[in-house]
């Protein structure tokens, strides 16, 4: 019998394709990421025909679902279908020959000025959940809010796109957004670090197709973290510092940034020094491909001596090209909540 099979799914603008699209499918490239970019496939078709360039020509309000269906794979690797999401054609690239169409989606709403028009905007006594209400409000898609609200005496969006500005308010408070599904999910990075590993990564999988890359930063992690801050309300310059329980603190983050409070000037600290330490120590791992790995989850990776750990999956890129399916995974250390 057979064994580890799978299969790209498709609906296009809500109507079954599958066999319209993924015959057609040389290949495929998924990549699913965490936080920080949006989610992108990419599907590289035959055009035979020249069918992709004539009555089956994709139009820029296209809106494409993607599922990988996996079957008879093998033990410990998740069978089942995968959703990868919700995608609005972003871009087409033609060759010949052979007569090929790269057809891109995305996971960015297009239809809107969501990632495009930079705008000037402000908000005052609100907070961070709200300003997301209101941005996904205007690009026509849903909020997720999985996270503590945090409360904004004011905030400007000066010459930001949204979906810039967005990723930099989170991104200064330690929360994490992902475009997925015609939705904005806002998650806290930290808490979601702290949940238990879904799986673990051996070393002893590796080897063959198989491949693993390490990165351990010395010089630039910090230890401690010095802010100066200017309250918006009296434009006073204030000073907060925070030290890792049990370090010295003699490497000190040093930061300048606009906070309204005490408060604020903490959140924004402690975030920039979490993000410091998740980019001292990162994986790269290459692998066959499952239906277990997804962006967002925590995995204990064995068998590296003292690089062993929990770490957090910032993006898993699903392809497969010739009938082999892998994974290639990005991820940082896990940090402790402080």
């Amino acid at each position: 019998m057979d064994t580890m099979k799978s299969k790209l799914l498709i609906e296009y603008n809500g109507v079954e394709a599958t066999d319209i699209i993924a015959d057609d499918c040389n290949s495929f490239t998924w990549k699913d990421n965490a936080t920080g970019s949006a989610d992108t496939v990419t599907l590289n078709l035959s055009n035979i025909g020249q069918k992709w360039m004539n009555g089956y020509f994709p139009s820029d309000k296209d809106v494409f679902k993607a599922w990988i269906q996996l079957s008879e794979w093998a033990a410990d690797y998740k069978a089942g279908k995968l959703f990868c999401g919700t995608f609005m054609v972003d871009s087409l690239s033609y060759d010949g020959f052979p007569e090929k169409l790269a057809l891109s989606g995305i996971s960015t709403p297009t239809d809107c000025n969501f990632n495009v028009k930079q705008k000037n905007k402000s908000w005052e006594k609100t907070t961070v959940k709200t300003i997301m209400s209101d941005i996904a409000a205007s690009a026509g898609i849903s909020l997720v809010f999985d996270a503590e609200d945090i409360s904004v005496d004011s905030v400007n969006q000066t010459g930001k796109t949204d979906l810039a500005f967005a990723y930099s308010l989170c991104s200064d408070y330690g929360l994490a957004i992902k475009l997925y599904n015609q939705k904005i999910v806002v998650y806290d990075q930290t808490v979601y670090e702290q949940k238990e590993a879904r799986y673990d990564i051996d070393h002893s999988i590796f080897g063959g197709s198989g491949s693993y890359k390490i990165n351990r930063q010395i010089t630039t992690v910090y230890d401690s973290v010095k802010v100066q801050y200017t309250n918006g309300k009296k434009g006073d310059t204030l000073t907060y510092e925070y030290t890792i329980p049990g370090k010295e603190g003699n490497r000190q983050l040093f930061l300048t940034t606009k906070a309204e409070s005490y408060s604020d000037a903490e959140k924004k600290a402690k975030a920039a020094l979490r993000e410091n330490i998740r980019n001292s120590q990162t994986v790269t791992l290459k692998m066959m491909g499952s239906a277990k790995y997804m962006a967002a989850d925590c995995f204990n990776l064995k068998g590296f001596g003292k690089l062993d750990g929990k770490y957090f999956i910032d993006s898993v890129t699903h392809s497969k090209s010739s009938g082999k399916y892998t994974v290639s995974i990005t991820a940082h250390i896990t940090v402790t909540d402080f």
